[in-house]
Parts: structure tokens; sequence; C-alpha cells
């Protein structure tokens, strides 16, 4: 696995556009941006932690993972984010982040004062990056 903080790989792969589409969203600066991207990095890898630990829960994981690590590296950039990287985070990963997506939306609400609609708004954008980015370190780990 990389050396850098999950965060940091999140932000990169989210890009200076993508933060700046995300902080209009929710009526924010970069900076804002990027503090919703690191609370909700934690939450979202918190909740699936927790997850992991019910029962069924590692084994949803861990097939999250093979998979991920099994698909061919999703497009970044523009053109994925567009709407041409369809698959971009997609299966089976970005279904339990997106399972975890409303306790993290409640969670990142209650720490940033932001309106729950608004986080639940900006995770929608966040969930493939992030998804993208750990189906990335399974490969590397594979």
């Amino acid at each position: 696995m990389s050396d850098r903080p999950l965060q940091d790989e999140v932000l990169t792969e989210l890009g200076d556009e993508r933060l700046q589409e995300m902080a209009e969203q929710l009526g924010t600066d970069a900076d804002g941006a990027r503090q919703l991207v690191g609370a909700s990095v934690g939450s979202l890898t918190g909740v699936i932690t927790d997850e992991a630990v019910t029962p069924g829960g590692t084994a949803e994981l861990s097939r999250a993972l093979e998979q991920a690590a099994g698909e061919p590296e999703p497009m970044t950039g523009v053109a994925g984010f567009a709407g041409l990287g369809a698959g971009m985070g997609g299966g089976l990963l970005a279904t339990v982040l997106r399972k975890a997506s409303a306790p993290t939306a409640r969670a990142v609400s209650k720490r940033t004062g932001l309106p729950v609609a608004a986080v639940t708004g900006a995770l929608e954008m966040l969930i493939p990056v992030v998804a993208t980015v750990l189906a990335r370190r399974a490969r590397r780990t594979k």
C-alpha cells in the first residue's frame, strides 16, 4: 500500500476542478471542500471497518476488494468524471461505500455544520473517487 494517507490520494484523484465543483455544491471554498473530503474519507473507512466486524460484513468487504483488484484500471481525470468512466469506482466496492454513505453524511454534517443533504450530494461525487483509490490500492497489494 501507499505510504500516503488515503485522504491525500483521494484529493489527488479528485483534482482541483472536481474539488471546486464540490465546493460550489456545498456553498464553500476549496479549503472547506478539502476539509469535507478529509472528514468523509475518515468516516467512510470507519463505517466500513465497523461493518466488516458484523456477521457477513467481512465477507462482503473481502469480496468487494477482491473484485476491485481484478477490475481494469478505471478512467481517471475529467473523462472518468464526465460520465465516460461509468465504471469508475463501480462494482461491489462502490456499493459497499454507498451503504456507508448515510451514516457518513450524518457524522460529517455533525462535525462540519453543513446540512446533511449537502454532505450527501458531496458524497455522491466522492464515493466513486474513494472506490477508485481503494481499488488501485487493492491491485497494488495483489
